[in-house]
């Protein structure tokens, strides 16, 4: 759901919060802010209005990530962790709203989180695929030519991609090319830079999500059927 507004803003977030109560609490807050807030429920089961947007940041209600984090932990930080994320709850005496930041040490109330942490995000879409925390063996390349490739590891992986670690200059948008030590074939696969986590920063791992855009049958049908137990399937390019 999209809350009502008469001028268009430009800063859009996601309100994920499972008690409706507390969601109109979180609202009447929000609506002082020069902000669209579309919500959402649940962590699981998104709708497409809230899957097709973009968003430059995500507001999550405590209690609702830690029931979904009982359900499907990787699922859940796997969808959040490339937005500014403020966790938030509402102190039942007063009514207060209280902000809880990890990731960003200037940002220490819903203020900051808008201006610090919204304001000069790149708006994303929200990705579905389920990542799972799996560690494979990478040569990661800036152009296929480089000789002095980076080794590293994966520390999430999904369908459409994963995330590297890595302390090497790099930026949204780019292209990457690795090979998985892993893999039976390895040609090299090339990716889109989606995510960029510069090292001493923030306090999160740095590196960089990347999403698969050359990638061979091969390679795809046995990450799917060996790592990530999702059955046969056709790469989104190849």
């Amino acid at each position: 759901m999209l809350t009502d507004s008469a001028d268009p803003m430009d800063i859009r977030v996601l309100l994920i919060v499972h008690n409706e109560n507390t969601m109109k609490q979180y609202l009447n807050i929000l609506k002082t802010y020069n902000i669209q807030v579309f919500v959402t429920s649940s962590f699981l089961d998104l709708s497409t209005e809230i899957c097709r947007q973009t968003y430059h940041g995500i507001l999550v209600d405590l209690p609702t990530k830690m029931a979904a984090i009982r359900e499907n932990r990787d699922y859940v930080y796997g969808l959040i962790q490339n937005f500014p994320v403020l966790q938030l709850r509402i102190n039942e005496k007063t009514g207060e709203l209280a902000g809880f930041y990890c990731s960003h040490p200037s940002i220490h109330n819903l203020t900051d989180f808008i201006e610090v942490g919204c304001r000069n995000f790149v708006p994303r879409a929200i990705r579905t695929d389920e990542r799972k925390a799996i560690h494979l063996n990478i040569r990661l390349y800036k152009h296929k030519k480089d000789r002095k490739p980076e080794r590293t590891v994966t520390l999430n992986l999904s369908r459409g991609g994963c995330f590297i670690f890595s302390t090497r200059q790099w930026e949204t948008g780019n292209e990457a090319w690795m090979v998985i030590q892993e893999l039976t074939d390895h040609t090299f696969i090339s990716g889109e830079i989606r995510n960029v986590v510069k090292w001493g920063e923030t306090l999160r791992i740095p590196g960089i999500g990347i999403e698969f855009r050359t990638i061979s049958a091969t390679q795809w049908s046995e990450i799917n059927n060996r790592f990530l137990n999702v059955g046969k399937d056709e790469p989104h390019e190849s």
